[in-house]
């Protein structure tokens, strides 16, 4: 509590007495007095509303005491609760350098359960997972749909492994249709290697996947980007589909190189949506999509798409 407060409390203390000691003093003095009873009857009055008063500001002494008592535990509880918050997520942190894969992955999932009971710490695990899945890794020749558990085997990368967890773990909080779902998260995976990468159902703010290289098939269908995305220089070295997907602000494939076909159909964007300088071996569609500006000058095709108006 404030000093000046404890000292105005201090002086009311002082004042209730000083009332006190002077009624006491004024029943002594009359006592004697011929019209003594009823000076007297007019002390003890006035000496019952000084006790009254004496015992609501007692009582109200109290209460704030117990306020201030109740403040500080709920302080104190807080910070013991941040800084066990901060402990576990530092940990988690540290297991996502460990040498062992396993160790790896239940980093990950600490930091998941951690983002479930602590909302306002879900951005900043958000950051960690992207920090992961940009660090170096030599990815596959292929993305791995369609192979069997015992194709898998024994010979699958164990840090693979642990990075198709990681995505899947963005991909579950991502979804605004699974009950999991973390709104308003934004990623940036520049220069990223992402494997069998999927993104469907998803809303998110803002997205940064420059240069990023998309190993096996990409599917990325019906999300919404409240935000401009960014796949600026990307490399798609499967097929890549982004049907139905919603770009608010608009989207920058500039410079972008998609080995095998691509799909914008049925696409929407509130914003200008960029392709200068991309490359479709195969082809891209882009048909019954709703645009504001489609910039498809200086697209760069290997191999001609059939359909007319559909492909580029």
């Amino acid at each position: 509590m404030p000093v000046l407060k404890w000292r105005w409390i201090a002086v009311t203390a002082v004042a209730v007495a000083a009332v006190t000691a002077t009624l006491l003093w004024l029943f002594l003095a009359w006592s004697g007095r011929p019209d003594a009873p009823v000076r007297i009857d007019a002390v003890k009055t006035a000496f019952g509303v000084g006790a009254g008063a004496g015992g609501a500001f007692a009582l109200w002494l109290a209460t704030r005491r117990q306020r201030t008592l109740e403040l500080q535990l709920a302080e104190t509880t807080l910070d013991l609760e941040e800084r066990r918050v901060t402990e576990l997520y530092t940990k988690s942190v540290e297991q996502l350098g460990s040498d062992k894969a396993p160790v790896r992955l239940g980093g990950l999932y600490a930091l998941e359960r951690l983002g479930q009971d602590n909302p306002k710490h879900r951005q900043s695990i958000v950051n960690v997972l992207c920090a992961y899945l940009r660090m170096p890794f030599k990815a596959p020749d292929t993305g791995l749909r369609g192979r069997t558990g015992a194709e898998l085997g024994e010979d699958t990368d164990p840090e693979l492994l642990v990075r198709l967890a990681a995505q899947e773990l963005l991909k579950t909080h991502l979804s605004h249709d699974e009950p999991g779902y973390w709104p308003g998260m934004s990623v940036d995976l520049q220069r990223a290697v992402l494997v069998d990468f999927r993104l469907s159902g998803c809303t998110l703010a803002a997205a940064d996947f420059s240069r990023a290289r998309f190993v096996g098939a990409v599917h990325i269908r019906g999300s919404r980007f409240t935000r401009r995305a960014g796949f600026y220089g990307a490399e798609f070295t499967s097929t890549a589909n982004f049907d139905r997907s919603i770009f608010d602000e608009g989207a920058f494939f500039s410079y972008a190189h998609f080995a095998e076909d691509a799909r914008f159909t049925r696409i929407r964007s509130g914003g200008r949506f960029q392709f200068s300088h991309t490359t479709f071996d195969e082809g891209a569609a882009f048909e019954d999509g709703e645009h504001e500006e489609l910039d498809l000058a200086d697209v760069q095709r290997n191999k001609p798409a059939d359909g007319g108006h559909e492909g580029v």
